[in-house]
């Protein structure tokens, strides 16, 4: 959009007095007038300079709107939505919602850097620490060696549960050495296959059709719910 339409917020004197205190640290610098979609553009507009920006506002309805008007501007914004005490532990809105803030917190982990657009309900949520988010995920390579039956029990404590056949986020299936998984923070369900206890390959697969995508050098396996995992939990999955 920003090569289609000739941006006017370089040329005002308001707008640059107000980059400038942000970029200099002074704050906090408020804003006000104009429109919704003329405050979402100065935001992003504003928020080029930095890495990791934070978008709250007072609802989700409103989070989605600011998300969709985002988009528009830059690619690279996240929507992280808070818990809905009602639906949350159903098993399809829980686990669009738990797909939705683990895709976020796996760009900030990932990436560290976009936008995160949340309400005030979102950032009352009580998150596990990121550090021990990062050691709860399971990295798989072709050629590494991993033990199946620990492995297993390692996605079970992450919250995957196990099944005859993969059919959607959150479940694994084992048969013979062939492992199927399917992590929230991906489109496709991952195949790894095994010969004896080292990785033969990693592969994408359809989850209706069973057949091939693409073939993987590694894969990231992420937790497929959130959960108050401690250190012990981890190491008595891993153990």
């Amino acid at each position: 959009m920003a090569g289609s339409f000739r941006n006017p917020l370089p040329e005002l004197k308001e707008y640059l007095d107000t980059k400038e205190d942000l970029c200099k640290g002074r704050g906090p610098v408020s804003v006000s007038g104009g429109t919704d979609s003329q405050k979402v553009h100065e935001m992003a507009e504003l928020g080029r300079d930095f890495p990791l920006k934070l978008v709250v506002t007072y609802s989700e309805s409103r989070a989605k709107a600011l998300y969709d008007d985002y988009r528009n501007f830059d690619r690279n914004v996240f929507l992280y939505p808070a818990k809905d005490l009602l639906f949350y532990n159903a098993d399809i809105q829980g686990s669009l919602l738990a797909r939705k803030r683990l895709t976020v917190l796996k760009q900030l982990l990932e990436e560290k850097k976009g936008t995160v657009i949340t309400t005030i309900d979102g950032c009352m949520d009580h998150l596990m620490p990121l550090p021990l988010f990062a050691e709860s995920i399971i990295s798989v390579e072709e050629g590494q060696e991993i033990d199946l039956e620990k492995l297993q029990e390692r996605l079970v404590y992450m919250g995957y549960e196990r099944c005859a056949q993969v059919e959607k986020e959150g479940q694994f299936c084992i048969r013979g050495g062939i492992l199927d998984v399917f992590p929230l923070t991906e489109e496709n369900p991952v195949r790894i296959e095994l010969w004896g206890d080292e990785v033969d390959s990693v592969r994408s697969f359809d989850v209706e059709s069973q057949r091939s995508i693409e073939r993987l050098e590694t894969v990231r396996l992420y937790p497929a719910r959130e959960l108050a995992l401690t250190k012990e939990s981890l190491k008595k999955g891993i153990e």
